[in-house]
């Protein structure tokens, strides 16, 4: 990454601090801080804490329900956009006011809330007695550079919330990061959506555009970054499912990762968490944790993206040369400027070299030789070959391996690629119910909901519709080979790590990699439509529309024009429309890529594996591709969001 731009991500930490002392400045000199725990991370990530006393922040405190007396009567909750917490500091704030009435006056209660302060929450106030006695803060943070290349927003509960619960009341804090960003890099030249939600985000971003356009600071091109790509998780849910094959993939599989920091913690991994105990775990004593991040440890930026074959191989070269360098043969002063400028060095790789071994060993361990055949049978569903012994392999894995969020992932891969008759998706219903009780039977309709899942009809055989018939037999592909098979997602053989289908065992290209190479090695828009043209949800918009000059309105103009059915796209054009209007008017222009930089925001999580995918787009094309989404998250953790 180009140190220029590098600096500029790094310096969005900045304007979040800012957003924040803004805040504080208005609650008092001296204030109790009451954090929920799943903020920390992320505010580590902002502030310290001595900027936070700084700024008149006395004492802080884990949020917790039976939390008693603080040291100061103004407080300061700090919260995310989640309605049993709210509704939860609100009791608490209700319990104290019981005790002592006179803090109604006083108006010392403060809620911060992130990424912001949804309309309801004013109407819960009202109901509860509480508008005028509590203050509520909007507070978005903006996107956190986690690595060289990755940036994210570190809000976990937006999957939940856009794909389960189908709340999209918080979709505009995404245009919001977005708006924020271009303010600091200049928008870009191309920007191409993929799924409803993507298309609303940008619609949103126009609104922004067009409603501050006078704050705007830059209005040209952006220099820094060439195209934008919006992408729903939706649209693309095998590369969360399938298993990646990568060193950073598999330990996001393992272990807990908050904000680029992962927990350590061999004793009581992801796999044994999800696993059916009866007997009852010891607690486990404090655990390490390791910053992944390329900037602080050069070892895990030369592995996170390799093959994980290749990972215990590069660990042992290391360990080799640390053991081959002797010190015992230095002089006197050559032993204090090894001291002064090597000492420290050398130490903190040596605890990096441990971790790493330690993180391997732990993969090996908890994969055990279930990874070969985990990865074949996956890779035999993503090709439509061997149903019956593809369905055999997950019954039997509910039967006697059952995982509450791994089993489930197996579940809804071969639902979505090959598909599941009403009879074996009631035979795994019934076999997961009866492992983890009934009390999870609106998880399956959670999947369904998210799109994880296709519930299949009942069957009705009779003369009446047997005609029918046809549509139950096995087909030679489903809908999800014939768009895979036109986008290449499925090579027929290994490249030997020179194509992205590597980080899924040379099974699957991601998405994001086909979106990103289609722009990266086009010349012009029409190729690039031409060859994304099995994407039915594609949209373009940027400046690359309004050289077009189609006639396309601005926002005022096209709410001046506007009728009840007509459809608000103020950001994007259907791109198959766009692709046949420029094939039959040759005087279109094309667009190219400078400085050939790409951001792609992923809305409900991304994937290492998609990281490392583009990683490998980026070293063949000679480009730079910049990961952004609302949080990194593994397979696994799209489970544990529909539980």
């Amino acid at each position: 990454m180009d140190q220029p731009l590098n600096l500029k991500l790094a310096s969005l930490c900045l304007i979040s601090q800012s957003k924040l002392q803004n805040i504080l400045s208005k609650c008092g000199d001296k204030v109790d801080l009451i954090i929920d725990p799943s903020l920390i991370k992320p505010l580590e990530r902002i502030c310290g804490v001595a900027w936070l006393r700084q700024h008149g922040v006395d004492k802080i405190y884990k949020m917790d329900p039976q939390l008693g007396a603080t040291a100061n009567t103004v407080r300061v909750y700090f919260i995310p956009a989640c309605i049993q917490k709210y509704k939860c500091v609100l009791d608490q704030i209700s319990s104290l006011l019981s005790h002592n009435p006179s803090l109604a006056d006083a108006k010392c209660f403060n809620i911060i809330i992130v990424p912001k302060v949804v309309n309801s929450y004013d109407s819960i106030l009202e109901n509860r007695g509480l508008y005028d006695i509590v203050k509520l803060y909007t507070f978005a943070w903006e996107l956190m550079l986690l690595d060289d290349q990755l940036l994210s927003l570190e809000l976990p509960f937006l999957y939940k919330q856009l794909y389960v619960e189908q709340n999209h009341s918080l979709l505009s804090s995404i245009s919001m990061s977005l708006w924020s960003l271009f303010h600091v890099t200049g928008r870009p030249n191309c920007i191409l959506s993929l799924g409803k939600l993507s298309s609303r985000v940008l619609d949103i971003l126009e609104v922004y555009n067009e409603s501050y356009s006078r704050d705007f600071l830059n209005t040209n091109s952006s220099q820094d970054i060439g195209a934008l790509v919006i992408i729903d998780r939706d649209q693309d849910y095998p590369s969360s499912l399938l298993t990646p094959a990568t060193y950073s993939g598999l330990l996001s599989e393992i272990f807990n990762i908050t904000c680029g920091q992962l927990e350590l913690n061999v004793k009581e991994t992801k796999l044994k968490k999800g696993k059916l105990n009866l007997v009852s775990s010891e607690a486990t004593p404090k655990t390490p944790s390791v910053m992944l991040d390329s900037s602080i440890d050069s070892l895990y930026a030369e592995i996170k993206h390799r093959h994980f074959s290749e990972v215990l191989s590069v660990l042992s070269s290391k360990a080799k040369l640390l053991k081959n360098e002797d010190i015992k043969a230095l002089g006197i002063q050559e032993m204090k400027h090894y001291v002064a400028t090597k000492l420290q060095q050398v130490t903190l790789f040596k605890q990096n070299l441990v971790n790493h071994v330690m993180a391997s060993e732990t993969i090996l361990s908890e994969m055990n030789n279930k990874f070969e055949n985990l990865t074949f049978t996956e890779s035999e569903m993503l090709n439509n070959r061997n149903k019956k012994s593809n369905f055999t392999y997950i019954d039997e894995n509910f039967g006697t391996d059952i995982h509450m969020y791994n089993s489930l992932r197996l579940m809804c891969l071969l639902s979505l690629t090959q598909g599941l008759s009403y009879e074996e998706y009631n035979s795994l219903v019934s076999k997961y119910l009866l492992a983890f009780g009934y009390k999870f039977l609106y998880v399956f309709n959670n999947l369904v909901t998210a799109g994880l899942l296709v519930q299949p009809s009942s069957p009705k055989l009779s003369l009446t519709n047997l005609g029918n018939l046809s549509e139950r037999l096995p087909k030679w592909q489903n809908e999800f080979q014939t768009v895979a098979n036109k986008l290449k997602q499925l090579p027929s053989k290994s490249e030997d790590g020179k194509s992205p289908s590597y980080v899924f065992n040379s099974g699957y290209v991601p998405l994001v990699a086909v979106l990103c190479n289609a722009l990266l090695t086009s010349e012009s828009l029409l190729e690039v439509l031409t060859k994304l043209s099995a994407l039915n949800e594609l949209k373009v918009g940027g400046a690359v529309i309004e050289k077009l000059k189609e006639g396309l309105e601005t926002l005022d103009e096209r709410l001046s024009n506007l009728t009840v059915n007509s459809v608000l796209d103020f950001g994007c054009r259907n791109a198959k429309s766009l692709l046949k209007t420029m094939k039959s008017d040759s005087k279109v222009g094309g667009f190219s890529l400078k400085p050939r930089t790409i951001l792609v925001f992923m809305i409900g999580g991304v994937t290492y594996a998609e990281v490392a995918a583009c990683d490998v787009i980026q070293t063949l094309t000679g480009s730079k591709i910049i990961i952004a989404s609302d949080c990194v998250a593994s397979g696994s953790d799209l489970m544990l969001a529909n539980t």
